[in-house]
C-alpha cells in the first residue's frame, strides 16, 4: 500500500493535539522527521508523541528522500520561505493557514509548485469536518432555496496576552500580515468559498479602536462570491462580550451556526427549526489530513483548494491595503 511519509517543521501548540497526531494516525500516513528552531523542543515533542525523529537542520530533513510531504506548522512570517524550500526539495507542502502574508507570496508558492508538478495544500481543515460537509449538503440539495446573503459576526473580548505589548502573540504583530481576522476568519471565508465559489470582490472599513497593538482590531467588510451570493462581516476583537455566528439567508429558509466551532447547525424553514449536532473530533485537523493523504496516495480527490486559499489572501490584501499604508506613515 502506498504511504505518505511526513516531515514537520515547527512543533508549537497547533501540532500538539489539533494537527500533529493526524500525521501519524491517518491511514497510509507516517511521520518521520521533526524540525524545530529550538532543537530541545523537537526532542521533547518526539519523546511525548512517540513518533518521528529529530533533524538538526531544515536541510537535513529535506534531504531525506523517504520524506514525501512536509507540514509547515510555523507562524505566517516564515511560510513563504519554508514552502519554497520544501518545493525546491521536490516535496509536497501542507501549509498552516494563512497560506502566506500576501497574495504575491501565495502566487509564488503556487507557481513554483506548478513548475515542479507538485500540489500545494493549506490547512483549512474545516472543509473536511462533518458539520461543514453537512452545510454544503444542505445547500446543494436546496434546503434553503437559492442562497442570497451571508452575514458573519465575530466579537471577542481582548485576551490577557493581547494586553502585553512587549510580548504580543504572532497574530497581533504586523509582520504576520494582519490581525485576528486574518488568523481566525480566513477559515470562515475559506469554507464559504467552498460552498459558493471564490470571493470575487471585497471592500470595507478597517480600524484600530483600542490601541492595544499595531494591527487592526475592528473591521466591517462586504464581499461577493463567484455564484453571486453577497456577504457582510463585522469583526471586533475589543468588544465587551463574545459572539461567533454565521447566517446564510436563502429564498426558502435560513442556516445559522457558529462560525468557527464544530458542534451544531440550525435550519430555519417554514416557521420550524431543525437542529443538527456533531461531535468534535479529538484531533480536528485529522479528517483533513486523511483526505490529503488519500489524494497523495491516489485513493480520492480532496476538497482542498490552494488557489482558493491564495485568493482569500488576495482579498485580505485588498481589504487591508489602506490600513497597512496608513499605519506605516
Amino acid at each position: 500500500m502506498k504511504e505518505t511519509v511526513w516531515g514537520m517543521i515547527g512543533c508549537g501548540d497547533v501540532t500538539e493535539k489539533k494537527s500533529g497526531p493526524g500525521l501519524y494516525k491517518a491511514n497510509g500516513s507516517r511521520l518521520k522527521g521533526v524540525y524545530n528552531r529550538t532543537e530541545a523542543k523537537a526532542y521533547d515533542w518526539v519523546q511525548r508523541h512517540g513518533h518521528g525523529q529529530v533533524y538538526a537542520t531544515i536541510e537535513e530533513l529535506l534531504a531525506d528522500e523517504e520524506i514525501t510531504a512536509v507540514y509547515i506548522a510555523t507562524p505566517p512570517v516564515t511560510h513563504f520561505d519554508y514552502a519554497m524550500q520544501v518545493i525546491a526539495a521536490n516535496k509536497v507542502p501542507l501549509i498552516e493557514k494563512p497560506m502566506a502574508r500576501t497574495f504575491e507570496e501565495c502566487q509564488a508558492i503556487l507557481d513554483a509548485a506548478g513548475e515542479n508538478g507538485l500540489p500545494v495544500f493549506v490547512s483549512f481543515y474545516r472543509r473536511a469536518l462533518e458539520k461543514f460537509q453537512k452545510i454544503k449538503e444542505l445547500l446543494d440539495e436546496g434546503a434553503i432555496g437559492q442562497p442570497q446573503l451571508v452575514e458573519i459576526r465575530q466579537y471577542q473580548q481582548p485576551a490577557p496576552e493581547d494586553l502585553d505589548k512587549d510580548n504580543l502573540p504572532w497574530r497581533l504583530q504586523p509582520a504576520a500580515g494582519g490581525g485576528k481576522e486574518l488568523d481566525i476568519q480566513v477559515h470562515v471565508l475559506d469554507y464559504l468559498a467552498y460552498f459558493f465559489g471564490e470571493i470575487t470582490a471585497m471592500t470595507g472599513i478597517v480600524e484600530n479602536r483600542a490601541g492595544l497593538y499595531e494591527v487592526e482590531d475592528t473591521v466591517s467588510a462586504s464581499f461577493r462570491f463567484a455564484n453571486g451570493v453577497v456577504g457582510s462581516a463585522a469583526w471586533c476583537y475589543v468588544a465587551d462580550f463574545d459572539l461567533d455566528e454565521v447566517t446564510i439567508i436563502g429564498s426558502e429558509g435560513t442556516l445559522v451556526f457558529e462560525g468557527t466551532s464544530f458542534e451544531w447547525i440550525r435550519l430555519i424553514k417554514d416557521g420550524e427549526t431543525t437542529t443538527y449536532t456533531f461531535e468534535t473530533p479529538e484531533h480536528v485537523a485529522m479528517p483533513f489530513i486523511q483526505i490529503v493523504v488519500d489524494e497523495l496516495n491516489g485513493k480520492a480527490k480532496s476538497p482542498a483548494d490552494a488557489a482558493s486559499a491564495a485568493n482569500g489572501i488576495r482579498m485580505f490584501d485588498v481589504l487591508l491595503k489602506d490600513y497597512r499604508e496608513s499605519s506605516k506613515s
